[in-house]
């Protein structure tokens, strides 16, 4: 079975994939791991994208984002 969300960390305006996870609370837990910056969270099923800000605390915020960024 493939894992229904794909995370991407938003790099020079680029996505950038970093893994997938089987629910939101992993894919957060992965953005944290990189730390600062801004991740979208894609399900696979839905093709709905979430959009989170990861802060130096360790703080994660969904963003409005842009829906145009990942295709």
């Amino acid at each position: 079975m493939i894992a229904p969300l794909d995370v991407f960390a938003l790099r020079h305006g680029e996505p950038e994939w970093i893994g997938c996870a089987a629910a939101l609370a992993e894919a957060l837990k992965l953005a944290l791991a990189l730390g600062d910056g801004n991740y979208v969270v894609f399900s696979q099923h839905t093709g709905h994208k979430n959009f989170y800000k990861v802060t130096a605390g360790h703080a994660v915020e969904m963003t409005p984002g842009d829906s145009g960024t990942i295709a």
